[in-house]
């Protein structure tokens, strides 16, 4: 019987001859037909997103409205305009308005700056009819998982500190919210600048809500990264340039009537749920391979993987690419790479220097990623092309001091993991994929479904303690791994003899959570180090097959969380208890149960060591 990676390289989507589905399903079947190799790249320009944005750094307390609403865009000029879902704002672009991108304002804060977001859902119950025209599906009721099966929203800000609240996430509002309702939502905003990201998290159907075009750039600055040069790099000049640019990076497929192609299995074989979703085409910031003027100088590249399941491989010939930062600040020290790989909600600031291609064309280019990283997705190397003006048109540089502050915080100071000799707690995480040849396949952590009928199982986690988190990948694929709330660094990774764990360990729904210790005897190599794009604090890690990946995290909580005895200024947990989630990011796996719950308390044991 064939393997599930091996039913999505066999073939079959289309004129892109890609597969999609779980064992024994076949898109293709379906009648599922793309047109990407229909489309001429290059044709349209990189839209550049900062002229749609939410200024929120000045009016602490304010509130500011967003709608997710039915709306109509072109991302090709050889495509006709279609329907999206997409976040609007006053002043924004409308329903209506093919030119503009899918994708909603960014939202620009300021550390210590906090405000509150109006979050409606305006879309109706069967809008996923207008989205996709998916063949074989009875209808949007069909798209969706129980226990709703309608369009409903719930907005997460991805790599925040903030209440359960304010969250947007399942383990603290299940139902989410339905056509009408709205998610009113505080953001503190206490943390160092960064880059971060909102999106649609609804529990079952994020993969859908975040394709259909529920996502967008929220970025911080604070009194260090000011964004307007106090640290010598890349920024954007109100009477010239702009140097500094979000880059969100998604893979889709489509229809010829410009609708977006999400194929489904039938109900015989899992559906509508599908292994992981890869376009045939990728767009930037929502246009397909689209192309972008610079000048010969120094810009700064936000870059989000927007995608649902594709880790990319990125280079741009020509160019000298400097790694400054990754989800959740700057890194400690630079770091020159001609391969930025990025797994699904990775982002990486970058800076790019095309001071040697004046009056040239260059390309970002996508490859395959280099082991260790695993993912059954197809080849598609084509981004977008980048077409450098002969002369400085608008104030732009050709040098930065080469130096960033120092790392505020770092817990790698505690010593190294408990495996390697150290004393720091640790707790595991295992990764499992269950009955990967039949059409019951199925993927969870720690041998727990997150929607098991009788799932009651959370991590619980003390208020300030520290723990390394050792993630055990059991599976033959890489899996992005996601905390909500807390950031995390990355402490490095053991290999280790995952087939002789799992058939000591295992049992019919994979490992369960075990003591790290019994981690030992299967180990295949001491600690090796993290990549040095990984030196800084992150929310998101690749964890790689054949490999345990270890992170280490302080569970803080933001002030809209915490209770302060007048007395005695002693902190607590408001509540009693602050619920969150921490799952796979390849999004088809966190709608399929690889998530779980977790909730941070006063005081709390641990799991066995």
């Amino acid at each position: 019987m064939l393997t599930r990676r091996q039913l999505i390289q066999r073939g079959g989507v289309g004129g892109a001859g890609l597969m999609f589905g779980g064992a024994l399903a076949r898109a293709s079947a379906l009648g599922a037909t793309s047109v990407a190799s229909s489309l001429t790249p290059y044709r349209d320009p990189m839209p550049l997103l900062v002229d749609n944005a939410i200024d929120a750094t000045t009016t602490p307390g304010a509130a500011y409205d967003l709608a997710a609403a039915l709306v109509t865009r072109k991302v090709h000029q050889q495509l006709p305009a279609a329907q999206f879902f997409g976040y609007l704002r006053s002043g924004g672009p409308g329903i209506s308005d093919p030119l503009a991108s899918y994708l909603g304002p960014a939202i620009v804060a300021k550390t210590g700056v906090g405000f509150s977001v109006n979050y409606q859902n305006g879309l109706a119950p069967d809008d996923f009819l207008n989205v996709f025209k998916t063949p074989g599906a009875p209808g949007s009721s069909y798209l969706q998982f129980p226990p709703h099966p309608e369009v409903r929203t719930m907005t997460h800000l991805h790599g925040a500190r903030v209440a359960a609240a304010d969250d947007g996430n399942p383990y603290f509002d299940y139902d989410a919210f339905a056509s009408g309702s709205t998610q009113s939502v505080t953001y503190p905003n206490e943390q160092p600048a960064t880059l971060l990201w909102y999106h649609d998290h609804y529990v079952g159907d994020t993969r859908m809500n975040v394709v259909a075009g529920l996502a967008a750039g929220y970025l911080i600055r604070d009194n260090v990264d000011t964004g307007n040069g106090g640290l010598g790099l890349p920024h954007n000049i109100p009477a010239g340039g702009l140097y500094e640019l979000p880059l969100v990076i998604q893979d889709r497929q489509w229809n010829p009537d410009g609708s977006l192609l999400y194929p489904v299995n039938p109900p015989s074989e899992n559906g509508p749920w599908i292994a992981e979703y890869f376009g045939d085409t990728m767009l930037v910031n929502g246009k397909i391979w689209p192309f972008l003027v610079v000048d010969p100088c120094l810009y700064r590249l936000r870059i989000i993987d927007g995608c649902n399941a594709r880790i990319l491989s990125l280079s741009i010939p020509g160019a000298k690419t400097t790694v400054i930062g990754s989800e959740l600040g700057l890194l400690p020290t630079p770091v020159s790479t001609n391969k930025l790989v990025m797994a699904p909600a990775e982002r990486y600031d970058v800076i790019v220097d095309f001071s040697g291609l004046a009056g040239k064309t260059t390309y970002i280019k996508n490859s395959n990623p280099a082991h260790p990283v695993s993912t059954p997705a197809p080849s598609l190397s084509n981004v977008m092309q980048i077409r450098v003006n002969p002369t400085i048109t608008g104030g732009g540089q050709r040098r930065w001091p080469g130096v960033l502050p120092p790392l505020g915080g770092d817990l790698r100071g505690l010593g190294p993991p408990k495996l390697s000799g150290g004393s720091v707690p640790g707790r595991m995480i295992v990764l499992n994929e269950v009955a990967p040849d039949t059409a019951n396949w199925k993927l969870n952590l720690n041998a727990i479904p997150y929607d098991g009928p009788t799932n009651t199982f959370r991590e619980t986690l003390q208020f300030n303690r520290v723990e390394d988190w050792y993630f055990v990948n059991t599976t033959p694929d890489t899996h992005p791994m996601h905390t909500h709330l807390f950031g995390f660094q990355v402490m490095g990774r053991y290999k280790f003899d995952a087939a002789g764990f799992v058939a000591a360990n295992g049992g019919p729904n994979g490992v369960g959570q075990l003591p790290v210790s019994s981690l030992a005897a299967y180990l295949k190599s001491r600690l090796t180090p993290f990549d040095p794009e990984e030196a800084g604090f992150k929310d998101t890690v690749k964890v790689n097959p054949g490999q345990v990946t270890v992170v280490r995290a302080k569970f803080t909580l933001p002030s809209t969380a915490i209770t302060t005895n007048k007395k005695t200024g002693q902190q607590s947990v408001a509540g009693g208890e602050q619920r969150y989630v921490h799952h796979c990011h390849i999004v088809e796996h966190e709608d399929n149960d690889m998530m779980e719950r977790f909730a941070v308390v006063d005081k709390a044991p641990l799991p066995p060591q």
